[in-house]
């Protein structure tokens, strides 16, 4: 009886040992919140975003521009011309789950960008309204003559519900040519 006992003992010690090594780390999921935006002329853009300007700047236009959408048949596009001058648009999102869920909720925002001319650079940026202080900040220079768009993002642990999501972007270059850049498919998403 005392073998049968032991190796009982032994079977169990054995069995939870696999399940705490074979077990999943860290929190589980319990969903997924998303929002997308592709500019998309027929959902008027101009309504939802907001265009920051200082100095000279032309756009943000939703249509037109050097080349075609990444997708659809809408984007922003906007250029700037000297040095310190820049522009921006930018729009407040409501994260509904902060509202709705306890526990830590990890958010991105990502857009696609087409960087051109002389020296453009792009900030994506995520802002506290209140503070106006940034809770996530990516900085991307001009990475040199590319034909198409990059996806650009950032991530955060989100503390409060509403957020400003900005584009940013500078001339780094005084003329005579225009910074240009071209933004496509944003999406803001939260797992929680």
């Amino acid at each position: 009886m005392r073998l049968r006992s032991r190796l009982s003992r032994a079977f169990v010690a054995v069995t939870v040992a696999a399940t705490v090594v074979l077990a999943p780390a860290g929190p589980a999921s319990a969903g997924i919140w998303q929002l997308t935006d592709g500019f998309e002329p027929g959902t008027n853009p101009a309504s939802r975003w907001s265009p920051t300007v200082v100095g000279t700047c032309w756009g943000p236009y939703y249509t037109g521009g050097l080349g075609p959408p990444r997708t659809g048949t809408g984007f922003a596009h906007w250029r700037v011309l000297y040095r310190p001058d820049w522009c921006a648009i930018g729009r407040t999102i409501h994260l509904s789950p902060v509202v709705s869920r306890p526990g830590p909720i990890r958010c991105s925002a990502g857009v696609w960008a087409r960087l051109r001319g002389q020296g453009p650079h792009l900030n994506v940026e995520v802002i506290d309204p209140d503070t106006w202080t940034y809770i996530a900040l990516k900085s991307v220079p001009y990475p040199g003559w590319t034909p198409g768009y990059t996806l650009h993002t950032v991530s955060w642990t989100a503390q409060r519900a509403d957020v400003v999501l900005r584009f940013a972007m500078g001339a780094t270059d005084n003329g005579p040519y225009e910074a240009e850049i071209e933004l496509d498919d944003v999406v803001v998403q939260c797992t929680y």
